[in-house]
């Protein structure tokens, strides 16, 4: 009897997009109808955007701040000066001959000297002319002699903010990587930031805090191969952490969360967590996280080690792995140089893997396997230190708002304000002033307990929260920190703070937030040097801090009432600085910022002048529009509406002028980025198709400086692709196939009546085909998906989705001849057709689409279409499928290398 052929599997690619097409958001919440009064304003509290401020910090530099401060060097004669800060260098003669010295011990081959020489050439000090580009050949020379750290991650950091070298996140992660794993604190913070804002792949909260873990406390590095614990390709497995340390009669224990997981033979990554570390041991996990790298096993583990808690005895750290779920193997475990411990609880384990952290840590620290047999050596591990004050303060930003992953992503990480304090504290007591301020923020909320009331610096056994918010926020502002100033004002406008920092009565506290409120909102004393009639002359935002800004024009505005319990004295000087000119002047300050409640009262005080000119009130309705866009209160809407209505036809240009809006930027310094920004808005000003469109793409993609904003993104398309602009109507076309940034759907039911961002494929299909039919490859492809998907609404159309993806294939595009050749494949709108689908595999396979090659691989398989059985040739695109990660493929490339093998 003869056997039948197998048919082949093409993977099903029509109902997936390509990858490079934009990821689009989860659906934002339903905007409901909300009852408060359009004149209503109350002035805000102590902000939690103080809190954040910068969000995560900016990528570290080996001196912790971009700028280049005092350093000291060993070039292998001693300690060397490095100058002072910028604008304090030495002396010429003195910078010449540090110049020679350090060429000379680089020249010899000391990798730290060829490192600070970077550094000089950087920062262009001590006589040094500023040449990136020569900083970087040092760099580079400082990674030949030595594998610095500090070279390394400088380099990263350069990669990834494209100074002297083309921006690669790709790259920057590489390098950051490296310098991590040659113990490299400021690495491991920098590789988190990346995670946490998503620029080196996918954002993953999970691994952004893993990496953050490792540099704020210490960490302990392992490596060795994977089949040591038995961990094989497809096979699940799962693992878990544990700490155990003798400190008294009986050992302590810590366990980590476990997690299951499986290697699919593709890289590895999974860290796991532990929700329960005390701060006040003297090394307690707080991640182990777990990784491959080729056939090898790298595990990281975590500690929080302050350095305070002296280590008298060693800790040991096991690391368990379960291949079967059963307890079947490591029953009882002996640890090395110790007597048998029997934890607390043992997981179903068939592996350990112990290594022993000793009272001297800068000694390679020994590791074993445990098993059913007697312990083994494994390559020893390596202790780094890392308390690095950035990574504290932003693991604090993380806990104090828990962080959630996208669903394709997973995980999270859960809010929890004493966490988030215990980081907080480690970096205020390195004098991070970030971390000062976010702990009185802390204080200030009620969200502190004294859980930690052993680790202040101001120990009170019950203490009052306004005065240990007040205590921090001094802190912090005795260092400029400008949201400290900001905070302490506001204690003083509130009365909640009536006393210096010796305790003494201020007469007058609201003049006090004034002069706090100057410090953070004019940090530059450009008002104070210019006066405000040259600032707006200028045109130019001051930089500072808006929400200081805000509380300024406040302060002058004469419609906001006065304190109550004032002195007599206090009541006449604020009415004195009442002063409409000058409040309109701060809120314009703090509106450039695009600091919402500035952008209200400065909209309504406009509209409220007895007669408002047309630029007026074109300014008036921008802000309008930009408040509105990004709030859920109707009663904004509402004004927005009435005001546009009023506005007439001037309503479309202010439209156009909040869409192309740009927030002032945070200091002075020029970017060539934001140039170009600033360039194309003004093209699009004056209706440049093609600039509009390149905005509208920016907004959608978030890059820098403007941050992701899809309805502005959908509105700057809209216009474009009304100009017949392809490519703005294929984007149109994609926002509205996800229902992201376009416009509210009003649904009714029984409960009420929402307003909801859905998709529309109707819409949707007409913007692809306006597209197509100009050309547009991708846009042809993507409707051919929309007809072979079908939807509620969108009746599935075969026929029509092959007319579609052949003018795509036409045109080009790899993925649509994939999808052609399976509806030839499946008979799906066309008549079925072996050779075809054959022949459109091919094309696809050739233009490298990953589907298209694993389908062509399944052809020849089974020798189809024509093809004839060639295994060779089945693996030959197998493999190349493989190569690019297509689903299947590794295992396709497994089987058909058995049968070539029989």
């Amino acid at each position: 009897m003869m056997q039948r052929k197998p048919r082949p599997q093409p993977r099903r690619h029509l109902l997936k997009p390509p990858g490079r097409h934009p990821t689009m958001p989860a659906r934002k919440r339903p905007r409901k109808r909300s009852n408060s009064p359009s004149n209503q304003l109350q002035r805000p509290t102590v902000p939690w955007a103080f809190l954040l401020g910068q969000a995560l910090g900016r990528a570290e530099y080996p001196s912790s701040v971009a700028r280049f401060n005092t350093l000291l060097v060993l070039i292998g004669i001693g300690w060397v000066s490095l100058g002072q800060a910028l604008g304090q260098a030495p002396a010429s003669s003195d910078g010449a001959a540090l110049l020679k010295r350090l060429e000379a011990a680089s020249a010899s081959g000391n990798a730290e000297s060829a490192f600070r020489l970077g550094e000089l050439y950087r920062a262009g000090q001590a006589g040094v002319t500023h040449d990136i580009r020569r900083a970087i050949q040092y760099y580079r020379q400082a990674v030949r002699l030595g594998n610095h750290p500090g070279a390394m991650n400088t380099l990263g950091i350069l990669y990834e903010q494209g100074v002297g070298v083309t921006a690669s996140q790709s790259t920057a992660v590489e390098w950051y990587e490296k310098a991590a794993r040659a113990g490299s604190a400021m690495a491991r913070a920098n590789l988190g930031k990346i995670h946490a804002r998503g620029e080196a792949g996918g954002q993953d909260y999970r691994l952004a805090t893993a990496e953050l873990k490792k540099a704020a406390g210490d960490w302990v590095s392992l490596r060795f191969p994977m089949s040591a614990v038995g961990l094989k390709r497809g096979v699940p497995f799962s693992f878990a952490g544990m700490s155990l340390i003798q400190a008294g009669a009986e050992p302590e224990y810590d366990w980590t969360a476990s997690r299951k997981i499986k290697w699919t033979g593709q890289s590895l990554r999974r860290p796991v967590f532990d929700p329960n570390y005390d701060s006040a041991k003297a090394a307690d996990i707080t991640v182990v996280d777990l990784r491959s790298e080729g056939d090898d096993l790298l595990i990281d583990i975590g500690i929080f080690d302050t350095g305070k808690v002296p280590l008298t005895k060693p800790v040991q750290f096991v690391i368990f792995f379960d291949l079967d779920g059963r307890a079947n193997a490591v029953s009882l475990f002996q640890l090395s140089g110790a007597p048998a411990q029997k934890p607390e609880k043992l997981p179903n384990a068939d592996y350990a893997v112990q290594v022993v952290l000793g009272v001297d840590r800068a000694k390679p620290l020994p590791a074993f396997l445990l098993s059913a047999t007697a312990p083994q050596p494994l390559p020893e591990g390596r202790f780094f230190r890392g308390n690095n004050a950035g990574a504290q303060h932003d693991l604090g930003i993380i806990y104090t708002y828990g962080k959630k992953n996208a669903p394709e992503v997973g995980g999270e990480i859960n809010q929890n304000y004493q966490t988030a304090a215990d980081w907080y504290f480690r970096a205020a007591e390195q004098g991070h002033a970030g971390a000062q301020n976010n702990l009185g923020v802390l204080y200030f909320k009620g969200t502190q307990t004294r859980r930690d009331q052993r680790r202040l610096l101001k120990r009170d056994p019950d203490p009052n929260p306004i005065e240990q918010a007040a205590y921090w926020y001094r802190m912090a502002s005795g260092q400029g920190y400008a949201d400290a100033h900001a905070n302490l004002g506001f204690l003083y406008e509130t009365g909640l703070l009536t006393t210096d920092i010796l305790d003494r009565k201020i007469p007058n506290p609201m003049i006090k937030a004034r002069e706090l409120y100057l410090k953070a909102a004019d940090p530059g004393e450009v008002v104070a040097t210019q006066g405000e009639s040259a600032v707006n002359a200028s045109g130019e935002a001051v930089p500072g801090l808006a929400v200081a800004q805000h509380h300024l024009g406040s302060l002058h505005d004469p419609d906001e009432p006065l304190a109550k319990d004032l002195s007599s004295q206090a009541e006449q000087q604020l009415r004195q600085a009442k002063n409409a000119d000058r409040a309109e002047f701060w809120y314009r300050q703090a509106s450039a910022r695009d600091y919402a409640p500035s952008q209200l009262r400065l909209a309504k005080r406009i509209l409220a002048r007895n007669e408002v000119s047309p630029d007026a009130r074109l300014e008036a309705l921008k802000w309008l529009y930009l408040v509105a866009d990004n709030s859920e209160d109707e009663s904004v809407h509402d004004l927005r509406d009435h005001e546009a209505k009023q506005a007439g036809a001037l309503a479309e240009s202010a439209r156009l002028e909040a869409d192309l809006f740009l927030a002032a930027p945070e200091n002075s310094e020029p970017s060539d980025q934001r140039a170009k920004v600033e360039r194309l808005a003004k093209q699009a000003r004056f209706g440049d198709v093609k600039s509009i469109y390149e905005l509208g793409h920016m907004f959608q993609m978030g890059t820098a400086p403007l941050k992701q904003d899809y309805a502005r993104a959908y509105r700057l398309y809209l216009r474009a692709a009304k100009e017949g602009n392809t490519e703005s109507q294929f984007r149109l076309g994609s926002l509205y196939n996800s229902g992201a940034g376009v416009p509210y759907s009003f649904r009714r039911g029984l409960g009420g009546s929402l307003s909801l961002q859905l998709p529309d494929r109707t819409e949707a299909a007409k913007w692809y085909e306006m597209a197509a039919e100009g050309g547009h490859a991708e846009a042809a492809y993507y409707l051919g998906n929309l007809y072979a998907e079908g939807s509620f609404k969108f009746k599935r159309d075969f026929r029509k989705a092959a007319d579609w993806f052949r003018k795509a294939a036409n045109l080009g595009h790899a993925g649509a001849m994939n999808n052609l050749g399976y509806l030839y494949d499946e008979g799906l709108g066309v008549k079925q057709d072996r050779k075809a689908a054959f022949a459109h595999y091919k094309k696809g396979a050739e233009a490298g689409h990953a589907g298209a090659q694993l389908n062509l691989s399944a052809y020849y398989s089974a020798g189809l279409g024509g093809a004839g059985k060639d295994l060779n040739q089945a693996l030959l695109w197998a493999e190349k499928a493989a190569a690019q990660g297509e689903p299947g493929a590794g295992e396709k490339v497994a089987a058909i290398r058995h049968l070539l093998r029989k």
